[in-house]
């Protein structure tokens, strides 16, 4: 037998003792759970995966509640721009109303004032023409006067002087 032949031997007898001795310790675990503080290597298998199952469900049911929270959240939030977008219309709406009640008020306003200022201006009108009624009916008293005088200095008889004063006082009755 060449060397070669007895190294590949070699080499397989060593993986099967290694094999042999990796199922000793399996078995050896398995039967004596002592060495893994009471348990078996299935029953710390299972206790492992159980513990990830329960671990993954509590993830689960966390990432559940958040959805369901967020979803939440969520209709809260469309509720509340629903909400507003009503107050906001109302608001618009109520400024549109308001403004033409303000311009209504300040044009009924303008239009007292104009009535006012015409009014007066019309009571001031009427005054100033009775003045100058007056001033006129003065001033043709005086020329009625400086007339008669006139006509005294002239004429002397007295009674051209009456018929005189007579039409003067008829002419200023009938320009009333």
């Amino acid at each position: 037998m060449t060397i070669a032949v007895l190294a590949s031997q070699y080499f397989l007898w060593l993986g099967a003792q290694v094999v042999a001795v990796a199922i000793l310790i399996y078995l050896v675990l398995r039967w004596r759970p002592k060495f893994l503080g009471g348990q078996t290597i299935g029953g710390s298998v299972t206790a492992a995966l159980d513990r990830r199952e329960a671990q993954i469900r509590e993830q689960l049911e966390a990432a559940e509640r958040s959805r369901q929270e967020a979803a939440r959240i969520r209709a809260e939030a469309q509720e509340d721009i629903a909400r507003a977008r009503s107050e906001a219309e109302r608001i618009v709406r109520r400024a549109h109303e308001t403004s033409g009640a303000i311009g209504q008020e300040m044009e009924q306003r303008a239009r007292q004032e104009y009535d006012r200022v015409i009014g007066q201006a019309r009571v001031e009108i009427d005054y100033e023409r009775r003045q100058a009624e007056l001033a006129l009916r003065r001033r043709a008293a005086d020329i009625v006067v400086d007339a008669a005088g006139q006509v005294i200095a002239r004429n002397l008889s007295a009674e051209a002087d009456r018929r005189i004063i007579r039409d003067s006082l008829k002419d200023l009755g009938d320009g009333r």
